[in-house]
């Protein structure tokens, strides 16, 4: 049976493959991704794979830092 750390560590490491999938199929143009980006992919990731809302990255780190992540209209 997997304790909570490894648990934790497999999630990480499905959603790691599941981009790299994403860019070996060609859904992904480039493997240069924003941090904002990231933050929608894991955003519906989450959603997808396990039911759950997050908020977006705006709602979460506010404006400022959603554009510092690479968010061209954080508006």
């Amino acid at each position: 049976m997997l304790n909570v750390d490894e648990i934790k560590a497999e999630a990480v490491q499905y959603f790691v493959q599941m981009m790299i999938g994403a860019r070996e199929a060609g859904f992904l143009e480039s493997s240069n991704l924003s941090l904002a980006e990231i933050h929608q992919v894991a955003k519906h990731h989450i959603k997808d794979n396990y039911g759950v809302g997050t908020p977006n990255i705006v709602e979460e780190w506010g404006e400022d830092v959603a554009e510092l992540c690479g968010l061209s209209d954080p508006k």
